[in-house]
């Protein structure tokens, strides 16, 4: 018979459980991590895991939706605090002209919290399309509907508000990220600077 287990420890489990898929995204992918070596980090049983999670992929999912968050919530904080610092009304055409640099310095501060999680196993296509592949509708719906809602719809209603294509504008920030895993092409010395001056200039294009 499972075992029965409190809440704090349902959560406990559930902690141990995305720092595991975490570390594993990180180490060896999505294919090749097993529920086995995430149990074992976790340090429960087998049959334990699917008390929680009906497969890893969904347990590869949940892990990096706290770190979708955090990326979130480090872009809203930043934006709302140049905002305020500033002075600015959002809704004035050319309101971010005048602090172009601080955009980009949280833009890019963002996207280093996305290329050291495992967020940045999951912007590989085939990775992504396996997790995906295994979500159940009501988990895509509710991703797909916290997009919508995240700190960086402050640029994207900007780029709409200027007839710019905001689909592009989102392909444009994913395209400087995919080419931050070729920091050994690129030169590790160099990729700070090199995505710096690439979030900027599309930072001006959008924003001037």
């Amino acid at each position: 018979m499972p075992k029965t287990y409190t809440e704090s420890e349902r959560e406990q489990i559930i902690i141990r459980l995305k720092k595991g898929a975490n570390e594993m995204l990180m180490k060896k992918g999505v294919k090749k991590t097993t529920v086995d070596e995430l149990v074992k980090l976790a340090g429960i049983p087998k049959g334990t895991f699917y008390l929680f999670y009906p497969c890893k992929e969904v347990l590869f999912f949940d892990a990096a939706q706290d770190f979708h968050e955090k990326v979130d919530e480090y872009i809203t904080k930043g934006f709302l605090a140049i905002i305020a610092s500033h002075n600015i009304d959002p809704e004035e055409e050319g309101a971010f002209s005048e602090c172009i640099d601080e955009i980009a310095e949280v833009i890019l501060g963002a996207m280093e919290i996305t290329t050291t999680s495992c967020l940045k196993v999951l912007l590989e296509p085939e990775a992504m399309n396996q997790v995906l592949s295994k979500l159940p509708e009501d988990l895509l719906q509710n991703h797909r509907d916290q997009d919508t809602r995240m700190g960086a719809g402050i640029i994207a209603k900007v780029a709409a508000r200027k007839g710019l294509d905001v689909e592009a504008v989102v392909g444009s920030f994913s395209m400087i990220l995919f080419g931050s895993m070729y920091k050994h092409v690129i030169g590790e010395e160099n990729l700070r600077e090199s995505m710096r001056m690439l979030v900027k200039g599309l930072v001006i294009q959008i924003l001037e």
